[in-house]
C-alpha cells in the first residue's frame, strides 16, 4: 500500500492534536449557513444538514483525522475529506487564536518571537500534529492499479 507512511503520520498527528486539544472552529460552518440561509431555495434544508455533518467532524480535531486515516484505507477521497476537515478547521483555529491574541494584546513581541513561543509552549503538539497532518494528507495518492480499475 502506496499510503501507508501517510497514513501512520496522520494517525501520529491525530494523536498529538488530541493531546494539545485541538479541535475545528464550528463558527466558520455557522457563519456560511447564516449567508446562505434563504439563497438557497428548496436546497436550503440539504445544505444545512450537510453543513451540520461538516460541523460535527471538524469538531472531532484529532480524532477526526485518525478515523480518516483509517477510512483511507480503503476508501481515499472520503478519507481525505475527513482528514482534511478535521485538520483544516484545526489550522484555522490557530490562525483565528493567533490574529485574536495579536489584537487582544495577548501576545505581544516579533512575529518571530510569537512563531517560537506558540512551537515551543503548551500548544506545540497541537501545532506540529495539525502540519504533519496537513502534510501527510498531500501526500496522499492513488494507487495505479486504482486509477486503471476506475478507467
Amino acid at each position: 500500500m502506496r499510503n501507508k507512511v501517510s497514513i501512520i503520520f496522520c494517525i501520529i498527528g491525530g494523536i498529538l492534536m488530541i493531546i494539545a486539544s485541538v479541535i475545528g472552529s464550528a463558527l466558520v460552518y455557522q457563519l456560511i449557513v447564516d449567508y446562505i440561509s434563504g439563497q438557497l431555495g428548496e436546497y436550503e434544508n440539504y445544505v444545512r444538514i450537510f453543513l451540520a455533518i461538516c460541523i460535527y467532524i471538524a469538531l472531532g480535531g484529532g480524532i477526526s483525522v485518525i478515523v480518516g486515516a483509517i477510512i483511507a484505507t480503503k476508501t481515499l477521497g472520503l478519507g481525505k475529506w475527513i482528514i482534511g476537515l478535521g485538520a483544516g478547521m484545526g489550522l484555522l483555529g490557530f490562525i483565528i487564536f493567533i490574529v485574536t491574541g495579536i489584537y487582544a494584546g495577548t501576545l505581544t513581541g516579533t512575529v518571530v518571537e510569537i512563531i517560537i513561543g506558540l512551537l515551543l509552549g503548551p500548544a506545540s503538539y497541537g501545532i506540529i500534529g495539525v502540519f504533519l497532518t496537513i502534510f501527510a494528507r498531500k501526500g496522499m495518492k492513488k494507487d495505479k492499479k486504482d486509477k486503471k480499475e476506475e478507467e
